[in-house]
This record gives structure tokens, C-alpha cells and sequence, in this order.
């Protein structure tokens, strides 16, 4: 009877913005996702990379040797510590299955350290020494990773997202684990092709199913049905990260090496002749109340404050859009649904009875540089000791969102909702969890570049803009000072 096929699989994800203060450590792991073990694979685990690299093992009858899965929120650089016990506990996992046959390892590839600017390729070459340069190691990436040489010289295969908003997680696992059993099962030998531009430009446009993206796509494709490539791979760099080998990517795993070495050079051109169609309009807060004002609405208007996006690695505590909110005195006339991270404040706001009068000092208690604290008042509508939703398909199916503490105070007609704990915000389940319906007001603040879009596109809405605002992710890139960035680098440079 024929051997069947052992195969490591586990996951290590966290996206970092060096321009972030926010700190990660290992208590952000486990508020946001940690499981070990069988645990990892069971059948209530979301749908992840980890359910279709199941999905492919089953069909194909190969063992999944489960190790760590864990995943934390959008930060600033980890801690030291904190890496090196999760590195630990893989390796540790790792080395208790004799027999290995291959390795799927799932991670995001943007993912910095205190003191090192590539976490997930020193994760990356420890996996490598530990299991030796004979077994094959295949690995999914975010779309937005910053492909590094070691992640390339580590892996035998590099497999990223297809879809931005993401929704083809399981997907992008299932198609790493197929490879990977093509590999063991089939004796391919694949060869990968790897091509670095010195650019980044704005998340909001990394969009795949709208231009430049949607073309760029079409043409990878176009390169995998006519036999150049076995996988392509377009690495749209995630842009607040301020690292020596930052750039977009196109990574390129073919049967032939010569071949994959001309499809990658090709879909690279490509990619760095479409730079400037990447440039996005930005709206002012005020902007935003003229649009309100002007009414001529079929549902809410969705502004993003992407600037102080948790989901990439700002704290999400900024009160700039709040500030100027009340200024213009828009909540006396609309219905306005923020949402804003302040442990103290959240705290604070959830110990209180539902209708009592709170006085709060709410924003920037971690991006100090970005802007001050804020006097308010407001009634409180909803407070939970712990509050939780659940993602849509949008993001990861059936995984939980954790709010940690949170409430809802209302100032006038603007509902904002105070979180202990920074989240991914583009979900309208988020407002739902509090008893607040996006589709009955008139403006709808979500902390996101563009996943939010998977859901709020599929709403009735009065139209979406990303706001300028300031902030570790923002979108206005020439803003940013980079130090250790390569030069020459578009936006900041060009006609090189």
C-alpha cells in the first residue's frame, strides 16, 4: 500500500505599519486567534487558508500534521519576546512529527519585528533548518507581503491572495496544498521566479476587480492557461512599512524556469507602466458634510478614516473625523455611526448604566502624534463587559471579532462606539453587535482601506469615499517619512 503523504501545516500571521505606535505582543494573539493542535483543523475553525489546505488533504488522502495557528490584529512592530515564544511554540510543534514529507506554512509576509524588519522570513529559515533542504515548503502569502530574498530562498513555493477585498483565503490554501501534493506525489520540480519594483502606492487602490488591478490579473491568467506559470503571484506591497527591501512583487512558480523568468519580467513591466493609474481622490471631512447636506441619498454615505485603519496597524483611536464632526455641528442634523479604540475610555463608558449622562476624554491615547484627546458627553445606549461579532464572508467566515469592553455613546445624533481592543472595522456586523443599523443613518465611519468594501458594496448605500485625514495608514503616501526604504521609489521618485 502506498505511503500516504505527511504534511505540516501551520499558520503565523500579523501585518505591521512602522509608522504605527501601537505595540503588538503575545496577548494579541490570543484576543484575536490562537488555536494548537487538532484544534487548528477542527471543523468550526474559519474559513482560512488552513480549511482548504484541509479541503485539498482530504480529497487527496494526505495526513495534516497540525502545529500553531495564530493570528493577531494589524499593529506596529512586534515585540521581541513575543516572536520569539510564538517561533518557539511552531518549532517546538514541529519537531514532534518524525516523519515529514512536506510543509504548508501560512503567513502574511509584512509582518516586522522590534529588531527585525523581515519576521516572517526569520520564521521562514528557522522552519527551513529545522526540517532540512530536502523537504518542500510551500507558503501563502497576503497580497499585500513585502516578498523578501529569504522567504523566496526558503520556500519552495510562494502562493498569495487573488482577490482584494480578500475572500479567497480557502482558496489560496487549497491551491498551496494541491501544489505541494504535486510536488511529493508527482515529482514536480518548480521553479520560482521572483521580480522586486521599487514602488508602493495607495492600499485603497490595490482593488482586483477594478482597474489597474483587474487588468493586471487578466494578463497573470492569461500566463497561467497559455503554460508559462504554474502560480502567479502579484504582491501589491502593503505601503506603511519602512524597510530596507520594500517594493511590490510578482512571483512566478512554472515547470520551466525560463519560461517563469520571462512571465514574471513581463507582468512586472506591466505592473510599473500602470503605476500612476494606482492614484486615488481623497475627500475632506467637510467635503463629507456637503455631501450630507445636499441629501439626494439611497442609503448612507460609508467614509473611511483609513488613516487610523486597525487593519493596517494604526490603533484606531484617532478623534480627528469626531472632532470635526462636532464642530460642524453635523450630528444635530444626521445620524452618524462611528467607532473609535479607547481602552480607558471604553472601559469606563461600559461600567456606566444604559441612559445615564458619561463625560469622557476619548482618542489618540496611543498616536500621540497624531493628535490630542477629546472632551465629550453623551448618553450611553449599549455597554458589554465583552463584546464579540462575527465576520462575513467578507473577511473570515464564522471567525470572531473580540471588542474586548465596549459602549455606545450618543452625542446628539452621532452613535460612537468606544472599544477596548482594535479590530478589523469593515464589517457592518460591528455596528450590528451594539444594536446599531448602518442602513438607518446617514453616515457610516468605517477604520479601513478597502476590505470593508466585501460588505458595504453589498448594501444599500449613498456612496463610498476615503477620507484625508491623519494617521499611520494613510493614504497620502508622500506624507510618510520613510528612512530605510530603498531610493529611488515611486511616488517619491519617478523617470528612473
Amino acid at each position: 500500500m502506498k505511503k500516504r503523504m505527511n504534511i505540516i501545516a501551520g499558520a503565523l500571521l500579523q501585518e505591521s505599519n512602522t509608522f504605527s505606535s501601537a505595540s503588538s505582543d503575545l496577548a494579541s494573539f490570543y484576543d484575536y486567534f490562537y488555536r494548537e493542535g487538532d484544534e487548528m483543523l477542527a471543523d468550526d475553525a474559519p474559513a482560512s487558508e488552513l480549511s482548504g489546505m484541509v479541503r485539498a488533504a482530504r480529497e487527496e488522502g494526505a495526513n495534516l500534521l497540525p502545529t500553531l495557528a495564530a493570528q493577531a490584529c494589524s499593529s506596529g512592530p512586534i515585540q521581541r519576546t513575543a516572536l520569539d515564544r510564538l517561533k518557539l511554540n511552531l518549532l517546538e510543534r514541529i519537531e514532534a512529527y518524525p516523519e515529514v514529507d512536506g510543509v504548508l506554512i501560512v503567513m502574511h509576509g509584512a509582518w516586522v519585528a522590534e529588531d527585525q524588519d523581515d519576521a516572517d522570513g526569520e520564521i521562514l529559515s528557522a522552519v527551513r533548518e529545522k526540517v532540512g533542504r530536502d523537504i518542500p515548503i510551500v507558503v501563502t502569502l497576503d497580497s499585500h507581503a513585502n516578498v523578501t530574498r529569504s522567504i523566496v530562498e526558503q520556500a519552495d513555493a510562494v502562493i498569495g491572495y487573488r482577490t482584494f477585498p480578500h475572500i479567497d483565503y480557502a482558496e489560496t490554501g487549497y491551491r498551496a496544498a494541491q501544489l505541494l501534493i504535486s510536488i511529493l506525489r508527482d515529482g514536480l520540480k518548480p521553479h520560482m521566479k521572483y521580480v522586486k519594483l521599487p514602488m508602493i502606492v495607495p492600499a485603497e487602490a490595490h482593488v482586483t476587480y477594478e482597474n489597474p488591478m483587474s487588468d493586471l490579473w487578466g494578463e497573470a491568467l492569461k500566463g497561467e492557461s497559455g503554460g508559462d506559470s504554474l502560480a502567479t503571484s502579484l504582491f501589491i506591497v502593503q505601503p506603511w512599512l519602512d524597510v530596507a527591501e520594500l517594493g511590490c512583487s510578482v512571483v512566478v512558480v512554472g515547470r520551466d524556469a525560463e519560461r517563469a523568468e520571462r512571465e514574471a519580467r513581463r507582468l512586472a513591466e506591466l505592473l510599473w507602466n500602470r503605476r500612476k493609474q494606482f492614484d486615488i481622490e481623497l475627500k475632506s471631512v467637510e467635503e463629507i458634510g456637503d455631501l450630507l447636506e445636499a441629501g439626494r441619498r439611497d442609503g448612507p454615505i460609508v467614509a473611511s478614516d483609513s488613516a487610523d485603519s486597525p487593519g493596517a496597524g494604526s490603533p484606531g483611536d484617532s478623534n480627528a473625523v469626531l472632532k470635526q464632526l462636532l464642530s460642524m455641528g453635523v450630528g444635530e442634523r444626521f445620524t452618524c455611526l462611528l467607532t473609535m479604540v479607547d481602552a480607558a475610555a471604553a472601559r469606563q463608558a461600559a461600567a456606566c448604566a444604559v441612559g445615564s449622562v458619561v463625560k469622557l476624554t476619548v482618542g489618540h491615547s496611543v498616536s500621540v502624534e497624531f493628535g490630542e484627546p477629546l472632551e465629550i458627553e453623551g448618553v450611553v445606549e449599549y455597554a458589554s463587559l465583552s463584546g464579540t461579532f462575527a465576520f462575513g464572508g467578507g473577511t473570515v467566515a464564522n471567525m470572531m471579532a473580540n471588542m474586548g469592553q465596549c459602549a455606545v455613546v450618543r452625542i446628539g445624533r452621532i452613535h460612537l462606539l468606544l472599544m477596548e481592543l482594535p479590530t478589523f472595522t469593515g464589517d457592518p456586523a460591528m455596528y450590528r453587535s451594539v444594536g446599531l443599523e448602518p442602513l438607518d443613518a446617514d453616515l457610516v465611519l468605517v477604520k479601513s482601506a478597502a476590505q470593508f468594501r466585501a460588505e458595504y458594496e453589498q448594501i444599500r448605500h449613498g456612496g463610498i469615499y476615503i477620507l484625508d485625514t491623519p494617521g499611520a495608514s494613510t493614504a497620502n503616501l508622500l506624507s510618510l517619512q520613510f528612512k530605510k526604504a530603498p531610493r529611488p521609489l515611486y511616488p517619491f521618485e519617478d523617470g528612473f
